[in-house]
């Protein structure tokens, strides 16, 4: 089954995203082991082991947080809004989630 293509805005703000993502890791000496994957409208925060936080596209220029469950799946929290708000609370308010491991 092929993949839905998704509209031109909302692959340049995940590129885009992804990029800035990547940036603020790899410039906090904290976060350097943390990669960015991509799947679909996600961008989840890894290291090679697990994964730390998912950010996921919900509409123009908003971003929702979803952080790992102990059963594996995924459970959102309240958090949404600009890509920087988004980020600024996952690592101050729930930096631990980040930690290593």
């Amino acid at each position: 089954m092929a993949s839905k293509k998704l509209p031109r805005w909302q692959e340049d703000q995940i590129e885009a995203a992804t990029r800035t993502l990547d940036q603020w890791l790899q410039s906090d000496k904290a976060l350097r082991h943390l990669h960015v994957k991509r799947r679909g409208t996600s961008l989840t925060l890894h290291n090679d082991d697990e994964e730390h936080a998912r950010l996921t596209l919900v509409g123009r220029d908003t971003w929702g947080l979803s952080l790992p469950r102990h059963t594996g799946r995924w459970e959102k929290t309240p958090f949404q809004g600009a890509l920087d708000d988004v980020y600024a609370t996952l690592t101050g308010m729930l930096g631990f989630h980040l930690a290593e491991r």
